[in-house]
């Protein structure tokens, strides 16, 4: 794997809040409230794409 293929592995959560229709603050605060599955690097907080599609399909089978 290289390095390049590891960034198509994350996302920022502005980029999350994006896909899933919802603004900075509200992808913050489902991250805080287990919501929105992440992880911290650092100072970072970024999101796990297959997490997020997962979560997504998951919704959507409700």
């Amino acid at each position: 794997m290289k390095l390049r293929d590891i960034d198509t592995l994350k996302m920022t959560v502005e980029e999350a809040g994006k896909l899933l229709g919802i603004g900075r603050s509200s992808a913050y605060g489902a991250i805080r409230g287990g919501e929105l599955p992440s992880l911290k690097i650092g100072r970072r907080i970024l999101v796990p794409r297959s997490a997020l599609f997962r979560k997504i399909e998951d919704f959507q089978q409700d």
